[in-house]
């Protein structure tokens, strides 16, 4: 079989291989203690510095194998973190991490797939968010349907996931639906911007590879006017802000307190 490297990972994966088995690949590349120690625990630790608040409520959209919302959980004590993914290899993954020490198998499914419809508004949650009461809960979920009532989560991440979203305005209008007061969302792409000086500095004491990969992630990254289009669309570019930092761009969506 020909290979190819995948953009999303710098994997090689075949061209003939279905999308559980990428995602398998994906987890295996990932699921390190160095990769943990070099990316996901630097990254909690930069979006606490980035907040004023301890949130009593999280949401880790797009959460993949679940690492983000695992060390939110645990630097976080006094904090709920859901971390949310439409894949059920993901989520399964995930839930494999924590049963290990809690001895539970469950999987939380969102209202939408459990009975095959559509999800209206909740005035309250359903029961099947509140029969296991851990810190930390991943369910299998659509970011355009999600089964959480108004106001619910006081910060709510996405991580490289926004790209990947198959309905981004409808994902923008629900995650602001379930923001509370005085809450905040905070979207991490890379910077497809970047011009081309700015980017060999930044890069220029790393290894080919690692530059290479860094390219094919920025090319799946959105232009910052895409960005724009979508935030106006659904109604919310009065109440976010564009920032780049290097390769990362970041977009921070706010809700007043009343």
């Amino acid at each position: 079989m020909r290979m190819q490297e995948d953009a999303v990972l710098g994997c090689k994966l075949s061209k003939s291989l279905s999308f559980s088995q990428d995602e398998e690949l994906y987890i295996a590349a990932s699921d390190t203690k160095i990769k943990m120690i070099e990316d996901y625990a630097p990254f909690v630790d930069k979006i606490l510095n980035d907040i004023s608040y301890i949130p009593r409520n999280i949401l880790d959209l797009g959460c993949g194998p679940g690492y983000i919302a695992r060390r939110l959980s645990e630097v976080l004590s006094n904090s709920i973190v859901f971390g949310v993914d439409k894949s059920h290899v993901m989520i399964n993954h995930a839930n494999n991490a924590i049963n290990k020490s809690l001895k539970n198998n469950y999987i939380f499914r969102s209202e939408f797939e459990m009975e095959g419809g559509s999800l209206g508004m909740f005035e309250k949650e359903p029961d099947y968010l509140h029969y296991y009461e851990p810190r930390l809960k991943y369910m299998i979920a659509d970011s355009a349907k999600l089964p959480f009532c108004n106001l619910k989560f006081d910060l709510i991440l996405l991580k490289g996931t926004y790209k990947c979203l198959e309905n981004k305005i409808d994902s923008l209008k629900e995650m602001y639906r379930v923001l509370s007061h005085g809450g905040e969302i905070y979207i991490y792409e890379f910077r497809k911007d970047i011009p081309e000086d700015e980017f060999t500095l930044l890069t220029k004491h790393m290894k080919p590879q690692k530059v290479k990969s860094l390219r094919r992630k920025l090319n799946c990254s959105l232009d910052i006017e895409e960005y724009r289009n979508h935030l106006s669309e659904a109604g919310l570019d009065k109440f976010s802000l564009i920032e780049h930092d290097g390769l990362d761009l970041k977009i921070t969506i706010k809700k007043l307190n009343l």
